[in-house]
């Protein structure tokens, strides 16, 4: 069994809530995409490529902000 306590941190009950007032407010195409994206930067992190996980972590962030500008 592989070990992802390296993975979690404490998490405030305020990042949870801007989490998923976050998710929440992202379309269909942008949940799929992200769904794609973020099992990838977990393997990047297990694998320790912090370059590659900057990549990803920057089309995420990308993503985000195209939806929140749209929505303003």
């Amino acid at each position: 069994m592989s070990e992802t306590s390296t993975l979690v941190h404490d998490v405030s009950e305020e990042e949870i809530a801007e989490f998923t007032r976050g998710l929440n407010a992202l379309g269909p195409q942008q949940r799929r995409i992200l769904a794609v994206l973020i099992p990838r930067l977990i393997a990047l992190e297990d694998r320790g490529d912090p370059e590659a996980a900057i990549r990803i972590i920057d089309e995420i962030r990308a993503i985000l902000l195209t939806r929140r500008q749209a929505c303003h």
